[in-house]
């Protein structure tokens, strides 16, 4: 370390950020100007990493406000096309999302206490969905659920299914619970009969948690523009005893080379700008040969 970086009039935060960042020096200092540019680039464009804040996806994605505790997934935001940061604006559309595809979204609701919310495709543009006996219902007819949601006793709830909770329950404190839950969630989208709340309009999709009880989601608030989506969850990456691959992402040698290459291509290039810079400052330390 230079003779500088030990002085000790040097402030104590000053010399703690040249010991971690290196030395101020315009190598280093562009060095970690793309370093932190390319991570800005990919995560904003390519692929991204959100915590799953609440248990509307539950069982199949646990949430937590708790950093990390919640589940982390990875997502696809390319697939999408890129979008503008904090905009709703595409460069280009890429992907139609599926149905039963887990993707990430910007809410509909202004007031929404999420910037950004993760549900499953279960509606698409032109259907008429109806929700009956926990089944998707699409122009009338029940279409099956993937095997990985038969498994976990997914079963999607309407409001005759709030309606039956209440007049079953046990004790009044229950019956007024599922009462509370019923004026809170009004379901209406995908539950109710007339087109307004039944037919997905074009360039739409109904959007349903995994929770299927006690989610809010697109039967409360409705149709999501494809506009709002953001990606395609593609894994869970943390916690370790979660991890679970959703469409094969991280099994192909692209989502390999996301996941793998660009990180190690990002700090060798970091790496190699940190030597190179000290190179050149080695060379300016040295001192002239002695005249013979």
């Amino acid at each position: 370390m230079a003779q500088e970086d030990l002085h000790p009039g040097r402030p104590f935060m000053a010399r703690i950020l040249v010991a971690v960042l290196g030395p101020m020096t315009r190598g280093n200092i562009l060095g970690w100007v793309f370093l932190l540019g390319g991570i800005f680039a990919i995560k904003a464009f390519i692929v991204d990493q959100y915590t799953i804040p609440s248990g509307s996806m539950e069982p199949t994605l646990i949430g937590d406000e708790r950093y990390f505790v919640g589940d982390r997934v990875l997502v696809n935001k390319w697939l999408v096309g890129p979008r503008i940061p904090f905009t709703n604006f595409h460069l280009w559309k890429g992907y139609e999302p599926k149905r039963w595809d887990i993707m990430v979204f910007t809410p509909v609701e202004k007031d929404s206490p999420y910037p950004r919310l993760i549900k499953r495709v279960v509606g698409l543009p032109g259907e008429r969905i109806k929700i009956e006996l926990g089944q998707i219902l699409v122009n009338g007819v029940p279409v099956p659920f993937p095997q990985d949601m038969i498994d976990r006793k997914i079963y999607y709830y309407n409001d005759s299914d709030l309606v039956w909770e209440a007049d079953v329950a046990k004790t009044p404190q229950d019956r007024a619970y599922w009462q509370a839950v019923r004026e809170r969630f009004k379901l209406q989208y995908g539950v109710r009969e007339e087109d307004e709340f039944s037919v997905v309009p074009e360039g739409h999709y109904l959007m349903l948690g995994d929770n299927s009880r006690l989610s809010l989601d697109g039967r409360v608030y409705g149709w999501v523009p494809w506009e709002h989506f953001i990606g395609r969850a593609c894994a869970v990456f943390w916690p370790w005893e979660h991890r679970r691959d959703f469409t094969g992402f991280t099994q192909t040698w692209w989502g390999k080379g996301l996941l793998y290459g660009i990180p190690v291509t990002l700090i060798l290039a970091e790496l190699a700008l940190l030597l190179y810079s000290r190179k050149k400052k080695r060379e300016a330390d040295k001192p002239d040969a002695m005249p013979t």
